[in-house]
């Protein structure tokens, strides 16, 4: 069983993500976070089990993604989770940064359901 925290602060991105892990990935238990305060709050506590993998929508209202990315690299626990930062280009990410702060999976954020069935069919291949 792997479990798959999603940091999305749109509720229509929960409902793609809920419906393509039931194609891909259906006994992954998924957890969502619409604020990076609970997101923080999940990973510090213990009332979550440790992810396997951690899906960041960069364009979050309230979020600092680089200053969460800190904050997960200055934790030993916190380094062996994969990160996927899933951006627009709208509002791109800074790769080079990211890197600096030792994340460097970066894809762009699909919106079609095919696409985002592919996508994470390829990421729990890769990384699961």
């Amino acid at each position: 069983m792997s479990v798959v925290f999603i940091a999305s602060d749109h509720v229509d991105d929960q409902y793609l993500y809920r419906q393509a892990f039931g194609e891909v990935g259906p006994t992954c238990v998924l957890y969502f976070f619409m604020h990076k305060a609970e997101l923080i709050h999940a990973l510090q506590g213990e009332v979550y089990p440790e992810p396997s993998l951690l899906l960041m929508d960069w364009n979050m209202d309230n979020c600092d993604g680089y200053a969460l990315l800190i904050l997960l690299a200055q934790a030993p626990a916190w380094q062996t989770i994969p990160v996927v930062i899933l951006d627009t280009p709208d509002r791109p990410v800074n790769e080079a940064r990211c890197q600096e702060i030792g994340y460097d999976l970066v894809l762009p954020k699909e919106t079609g359901y095919d696409k985002v069935v592919q996508q994470l069919s390829g990421l729990l291949h890769a990384l699961l």
